[in-house]
């Protein structure tokens, strides 16, 4: 029923939103911008099993490496126990800070930001596909033991000896968990800094606010659930909030759209509007059922 709802007030917006040519002069870049992505993430996928297959100790238990933060937050445990609530659930995961992210850019058909949701996205997913390009390069460079030794055994075959094999393995199974290997650089991490960056750029308040607490949160989570070394999201932090400073060129904060009196009449749809329309509610209605599903 609640999607059924939301599915109409989102449909309604549509229809009565005035600003498609602002939209419609974005709409390329995005969709150039987020194919460009699809093919990161696929390659990021394979070579999580690449960097494990070429672990010459994949087999040997070994030793996960020192990380002090988990030590001291173990240490502060210890000494006060009610400190665990820093980590011990999960209450915001990625498909929260996903969720916001596309609020963020539907906000835009009820004129909370005066921005392109387009462009503001296209931004977001140059920042994701860059800061991930970082990450891929970073972890194939270095082999670092995984903070939850035997994990090979456990979730990958012996290497084959054919490439076709190789890469079929590489290619055909999507790892959205990671790999077994310590992946310096996380990349869940870049899509918790993402949002917050988002909004404090884009609509500044106590969003922002809340989404940085949480990006903290989950930087004393991983290390604690052996998902990661706090290196890995303590560089997450710094790439990706580098790399979105250096992307201002594509939807300046300091350059929003024209002020439109709402009285003014909506912009002319022709066939790419229409069609843009219909992709719009398609792909959020199937994002929706993913999410409320719990698929995603």
């Amino acid at each position: 029923m609640v999607a059924l709802v939301g599915a109409y007030i989102l449909a309604r917006a549509l229809l009565r939103f005035k600003r498609w040519g602002d939209e419609t002069q974005q709409a390329a870049r995005f969709f150039a911008v987020f194919a460009a992505l699809l093919v990161e993430l696929t390659i990021d996928n394979a070579f999580t099993w690449a960097v494990a297959a070429s672990d010459v100790n994949k087999y040997v238990w070994t030793s996960p490496l020192q990380d002090n933060v988990e030590i001291w937050l173990n240490d502060l445990k210890a000494v006060y126990p009610w400190t665990e609530i820093l980590w011990a659930s999960e209450w915001i995961n990625i498909k929260h800070k996903l969720v916001s992210l596309i609020a963020l850019a539907f906000s835009v058909l009820w004129d909370q930001v005066p921005y392109s949701g387009f462009a503001m996205m296209t931004r977001v997913a140059a920042c994701i596909g860059i800061s991930r390009t970082i990450r891929t390069i970073a972890f194939m460079l270095t082999v670092l033991p995984s903070p939850r030794p035997g994990c090979y055994d456990r979730r990958f075959p012996p290497v084959p000896d054919s490439w076709t094999e190789y890469l079929k393995i590489g290619f055909g199974d999507m790892r959205g968990n990671g790999g077994c290997n310590d992946l310096i650089i996380s990349g869940h991490c870049i899509i918790y800094v993402t949002a917050p960056l988002v909004f404090q750029t884009y609509y500044p308040g106590w969003t922002a606010a809340f989404l940085w607490l949480a990006v903290i949160r989950t930087c004393f989570r991983a290390p604690m659930t052996k998902q990661h070394y706090a290196v890995d999201m303590f560089l997450a932090v710094v790439v990706t909030s580098l790399v979105w400073m250096q992307l201002d060129w594509i939807c300046p904060a300091s350059k929003p759209l024209y002020p439109r009196h709402p009285a003014d009449p909506p912009d002319k749809r022709g066939p790419l509007q229409w069609l843009l329309i219909c992709l719009i509610f398609i792909a959020l209605v199937s994002v929706g059922v993913i999410i409320i599903g719990g698929g995603a």
